[in-house]
């Protein structure tokens, strides 16, 4: 009957305890008492004029004053208050790292180290360390001793199982010791299969994972490595500012994992029976305490046969080189090598240890038509070398010999080709020291060459001579095929004896060039540490040399004086007189060496560099030339394989001068990728059969010089996936050739790229926030020390009692006692 009114609904009288009444009048107590007073003094002062006995004043008097008193008591609203605190329950977030690296098997070189993982681990040998992986030793020191470390977690605070990579995700909940049943098996079965890890992101995302629970701790199982370029500061202030400790749990090994990686191969794409083969591989290592010897293979994929062999030696302070393996082919074909390196000791991945590469291997014989003025040394040597190579037919013209001079050569002719037929027959021409305006060579013919060069794809060469060569081109039509600017003001000689000798200085072209790649039995073992200049320096000295003004624009100086300057159009300053080289003049390839002295290097040495020099001039001049026999054009990128974010190099080679009228400039090219089909009106693309693919892109290639027939330019791909890179416009290569290049793009593996743990970073964020790193085998002894941080707050239950129904009754009983009084005594 009280609790009906007093209007209680959430108070139980003689049940709940603590009770008691509040006031929450907005009046000071001092005002109630005096506005009391005054009501009681004019209440008495009433009552004392009315005109009955005392007794009945006093009765009314006392009505009165309770009804007054009764409104005072409901304008100070009394309210009924039972005493109560809720408690808020904190938790600990045990996170675990489930990124790639954390399925890192690895031995641990530090055995204090090694011996408290596998005390914690629950391991009685450390050496077995490398046969788990690092989150399996995590779950092991969880749950080993029937969950013991978890327990402790739980004795004070709840718990929250979360994993992350990338994001965080919560994967189970438990709120006492007695519900870690539950919890073991989730914890198996998380795997570490995130391609990335975010340290810092991971840490915001647990604080504000809270969402108003009281977080007391994070748990951070990790190898303490981040792959993406986030800043740790701003998490770690959030942690410190809201009072979070986190303690990190030491795992890993920080010794930096030991590997080699043989990286993209560079080789010329068709080379010739017999012909050196000189293939430069990538070779890079990490992870090394101390020199290393690495054993290098060449195989030959056909029949696994090893071609070559090279043992370098690695060392910490320059564990990346340029390895060069060398090998003559003897089968014609299509052939792929394959260059592996042997592994080293506690290597961390094989997968990375040999690369591929794929050409071209001719059997054609080489015809050669060697143009001579009169017989000087280096005549004689040249020609003898020509004759001795069985892969070269050699034709020589002596221009100054008797008529009744046979001829050498293995194809001897009397006079110079008088038809393009005849001229085309040949796959080089060369020049010595003759005089264009001598009456052999008519206007005809020397438009014939032209033709012959830039329209068919011939190579000529030019060697100077101190009679006629090169000052006697300048001004005829030959002077296009002279990769240099002729100085005509040299006319072979100088004014002094020449004395001083000098030895060519190789340029950063030259050192590339398979030109200078001797195959010399004493080269050194790497192929970056200038072993071509070493081989030059070994050379007896050169004495004459033609003066120039530089090369033209377009062409590449492979090697010059090594102190002799002339000025530069290119730059405006100086640069050295140029003694051998190279250009384009068309779709052929054009030469000039500025000496006639290479015979010299026959002393000492026999004829061993001076062939091999020699057969790689007339070698690198026809090459583009033999490849026009088959194809138009070759489409070409720098590898095949490449990692998202890094462009793809790409080279068109045209050897059709067709090809190279219509496009003077650039070349586009049109990349394709899987996913839908090309609309017909975008591309020229063809598409295949039950294929469909999209034009993900559209890139210029730009030609190299106006001599050039080169275009060269990069794209970078947009996404990882595989493309397809085709030449715009230039369609089908004879011969069979494909025109199109494919390419395959791979999301690079972040977590591979530092797999060693990063107990720095770890100790830094355990500093930073007031925790504490935690050993392996002290997971129980550390988590019973994270306080509790359940909070008890004020939640009291309030019932008003001013407007409840007694109020109300009270004050209707008192007012109509007081008229029903006032009625008896006839006051009114």
């Amino acid at each position: 009957m009280i609790k009906w009114l007093l209007d209680l609904e959430g108070i139980r009288l003689g049940a709940d305890a603590p009770l008691l009444v509040q006031w929450d009048s907005l009046l000071p107590g001092w005002t109630l008492a005096g506005l009391i007073s005054v009501a009681a003094l004019a209440i008495l002062a009433a009552y004392r004029r009315e005109r009955t006995t005392i007794g009945r004043r006093l009765a009314l008097a006392a009505f009165r004053l309770a009804l007054v008193s009764l409104v005072v008591t409901v304008l100070c609203r009394p309210t009924l208050v039972l005493q109560r605190n809720r408690v808020e329950e904190s938790y600990v977030c045990l996170a675990l790292d489930a990124s790639l690296s954390m399925d890192t098997q690895e031995p641990y070189p530090d055995e204090s180290l090694a011996r408290t993982i596998a005390r914690g681990a629950g391991l009685e040998n450390p050496g077995a360390l490398p046969e788990h992986s690092r989150l399996d030793l995590i779950k092991a020191a969880l749950t080993g001793n029937g969950g013991r470390a978890l327990k402790s977690l739980l004795a004070v605070n709840d718990l929250q199982l979360a994993t992350f990579a990338g994001t965080v995700e919560a994967r189970a909940w438990a709120e006492s010791p007695e519900t870690v049943d539950t919890l073991v098996p989730q914890l198996e079965r998380i795997t570490a299969d995130g391609r990335s890890t975010d340290l810092a992101r991971a840490v915001t995302q647990m604080i504000d994972g809270a969402r108003g629970r009281r977080l007391a701790a994070i748990v951070l199982a990790s190898d303490g490595q981040s792959t993406e370029p986030t800043s740790l500061g701003d998490a770690l202030d959030r942690a410190r500012g809201q009072k979070i400790p986190v303690f990190p749990i030491r795992i890993g090994s920080t010794q930096p994992r030991r590997d080699i990686d043989v990286g993209p191969l560079r080789a010329e794409r068709s080379v010739f029976v017999k012909d050196l083969l000189a293939v430069e591989a990538q070779l890079s290592a990490s992870g090394l305490t101390g020199p290393t010897p690495v054993s290098m293979r060449m195989i030959r994929e056909r029949d696994g046969t090893t071609v070559a062999s090279r043992e370098v030696l690695l060392n910490p302070a320059r564990a990346a080189m340029t390895v060069e393996l060398t090998t003559k082919p003897t089968l014609s074909g299509r052939a792929r090598y394959r260059v592996e390196a042997s592994p080293i000791p506690g290597e961390y991945t094989l997968d990375n240890n040999a690369e591929t590469i794929d050409l071209r291997v001719l059997d054609n014989r080489l015809k050669v038509l060697y143009v001579e003025g009169y017989p000087r040394y280096e005549y004689r040597y040249l020609k003898n070398a020509l004759l001795r190579e069985e892969t070269v037919d050699l034709s020589v013209l002596l221009i100054e010999a008797d008529e009744q001079f046979v001829q050498e050569g293995t194809e001897p002719i009397r006079r110079f080709p008088n038809s393009p037929e005849e001229l085309n027959g040949y796959d080089v021409v060369l020049f010595g020291d003759v005089d264009p305006r001598g009456g052999w060579l008519t206007r005809a013919q020397m438009k014939m060459l032209l033709d012959y060069v830039g329209n068919h794809g011939g190579g000529f060469g030019l060697i100077a001579g101190e009679q006629a060569a090169p000052h006697r081109f300048a001004g005829t039509a030959l002077e296009k095929l002279i990769p240099v600017r002729i100085d005509r003001d040299f006319l072979g000689r100088y004014d002094t004896p020449l004395t001083a000798g000098f030895r060519p200085r190789l340029t950063p072209e030259g050192s590339r060039s398979r030109l200078f790649q001797f195959d010399l039995e004493s080269q050194p073992l790497e192929r970056d540490d200038g072993r071509d200049q070493d081989a030059l320096d070994t050379l007896p000295e050169l004495y004459w040399i033609a003066r120039t003004h530089g090369c033209k624009p377009g062409a590449s100086t492979l090697a010059h004086h090594p102190i002799r300057q002339v000025p530069s159009t290119s730059s405006g300053g100086e640069e050295f007189l140029p003694l051998i080289v190279v250009g384009r003049y068309g779709a052929g390839k054009i030469f000039f060496q500025a000496t006639d002295d290479t015979w010299r290097w026959r002393r000492h040495t026999g004829e061993l560099i001076h062939d091999m020099y020699w057969l790689g001039v007339v070698r690198e001049l026809m090459r583009g030339d033999r490849l026009a026999q088959s194809r138009r054009f070759i489409v070409r990128t720098d590898r095949r394989r490449y990692s998202y974010g890094v462009a793809v190099h790409t080279q068109v080679e045209l050897f059709d001068p067709d090809l190279l009228l219509a496009y003077p400039e650039e070349i586009e090219i049109v990349v394709t990728g899987s996913g839908a089909r090309v609309p017909a009106s975008s591309a020229k693309v063809p598409p295949t059969t039950g294929d469909t693919s999209f034009v993900a892109a559209r890139f210029p290639l730009h030609r190299l010089g106006p001599e050039s027939n080169i275009f060269e330019g990069s794209w970078l791909p947009p996404r990882p996936g595989s493309f397809a890179l085709q030449a715009d416009g230039l369609g089908e290569g004879r011969g069979g050739g494909s025109p199109t290049v494919a390419i395959r793009v791979e999301q690079p593996d972040l977590e591979a790229q530092q797999p060693e743990a990063n107990h720095q970073a770890l100790e830094r964020i355990a500093e930073a926030t007031g925790g504490q790193m935690v050993e392996l085998d002290q997971l129980e002894s550390v988590f019973s020390t994270i306080r509790d941080r359940n909070v008890q707050i004020p939640d009291d239950i309030r019932e008003s009692l001013w407007d409840s129904k007694l109020v109300l009754m009270l004050f209707v009983l008192v007012i109509s006692m007081e008229w029903i009084l006032r009625k008896a005594f006839g006051l009114l």
